[in-house]
């Protein structure tokens, strides 16, 4: 995807140069809802298709992040930008590393700033020195401030908590999984592959007269046969993905991660579809869930507690039903991307020089006493 760039050049506007993989000209992503008035967003993607299912980044997707990073650059060289706006920790470290040795100082944001596990030796040296130009990493949980700021020898107030973000999602449009894929009439969902815990959920669904149906990377299941009421499927689309949530009774989010954060996207996706959650209480979901108000939690690696709270979730409809609203409430007031957007217009404005006029205001609605007094000490302009 070659470069594209919202209306034109305006020296009172904010310069948000976006750069991600997954862009393209009918997906802006959050720069589709800060306001064109303040705002001149700028997108730098690429045209061939990203593999994001993978365990680890091979070789060939390193080579893809750098590719966009020196892209990037090309752009920033040619547009001079006031604030670059990265997703996911690898291009935020090709970025962060191609401005680093090319003495570019555009502040830059890292948009879903999810590491998976620590990184250790070489990784974590070469992270370091990347991420030491970043001015801000927007991270989904409030334990992982502390852990990032230990594993990247960086501030604590350069990673700021948010909420994670995705597009707005209505139930009725993901209609018709249990036809497609031979669903049961009933069935509990379990999705995604980083940090799961498979085995305990497979042992606790053993006798369940309902179908357990996982979707994952092979490299997430355990070894050997699954019980006879589970269905396995893996590599399927977005669109199927969020249809399987829509229709299960309820989702299950077994987690086994003490190091960072796991579970939060497929967590955010089933209560924005009005689903009810049952998942390991751990860093990715404490910030998320409101036990018994809309989730319920189990403790890691408890086969029997997690067997007696799918039971008794699923033999009490009201209860169902109750967490399912309030957990669509939830997600619509905190987990859409408008909402994210609102968060980077107040890091646009507080990063970008000089400060604009708008910033008590958009902060107002998106920090925190604790972040503003952190980030306070830590400003970099």
């Amino acid at each position: 995807m070659n470069h594209f760039q919202d209306g034109t050049k305006d020296p009172a506007k904010v310069r948000v140069l976006f750069v991600a993989w997954f862009l393209r000209e009918d997906r802006r992503w959050l720069g589709a809802f800060l306001p064109p008035e303040r705002f001149e967003c700028s997108y730098v993607g690429l045209e061939e298709r990203v593999d994001s299912t993978q365990k680890r980044t091979p070789w060939k997707k390193w080579w893809q992040f750098f590719r966009l990073a020196l892209k990037a650059r090309r752009e920033l060289a040619r547009h001079p930008q006031d604030l670059i706006v990265t997703a996911f920790p690898q291009v935020g470290f090709t970025v962060g590393l191609v401005n680093l040795l090319t003495f570019a100082r555009t502040p830059h944001v890292i948009w879903y700033f999810n590491c998976g596990h620590e990184y250790r030796g070489l990784r974590k040296w070469l992270s370091r020195l990347a991420y030491r130009g970043v001015d801000r990493c927007l991270v989904y949980t409030r334990h992982e401030r502390s852990v990032y700021a230990r594993v990247f020898a960086l501030p604590k107030s350069r990673f700021q908590f948010t909420h994670l973000t995705g597009a707005e999602l209505k139930a009725e449009d993901f209609r018709g999984a249990r036809e497609d894929f031979g669903l049961a009439p009933r069935y509990i969902a379990a999705l995604g592959s980083s940090g799961r815990d498979y085995g305990t959920l497979l042992r606790a669904v053993e006798g369940l007269s309902l179908q357990l149906v996982i979707v994952a990377h092979p490299h997430a299941l355990p070894p050997g046969p699954v019980p006879s009421n589970v269905k396995v499927l893996t590599s399927i689309p977005q669109q199927d993905y969020l249809r399987i949530i829509a229709e299960a009774e309820l989702v299950a989010i077994p987690v086994n991660n003490r190091e960072t954060a796991s579970g939060q996207m497929t967590l955010i996706q089933a209560m924005a579809l009005g689903v009810p959650v049952v998942a390991t209480r751990c860093i990715g979901t404490e910030d998320y869930i409101r036990h018994g108000a809309n989730g319920w939690f189990v403790e890691m690696g408890d086969v029997e507690e997690w067997r007696r709270a799918l039971r008794s979730i699923l033999d009490a409809p009201e209860e169902r039903q109750r967490l399912a609203t309030e957990a669509l409430r939830f997600a619509r007031e905190r987990f859409t991307d408008r909402t994210g957007a609102r968060v980077l217009a107040a890091l646009a404005e507080e990063l970008s020089t000089p400060p604009a006029i708008f910033y008590n205001q958009a902060r107002s609605s998106t920090a925190t006493p604790e972040s503003d007094a952190e980030h306070s000490k830590d400003r970099r302009i």
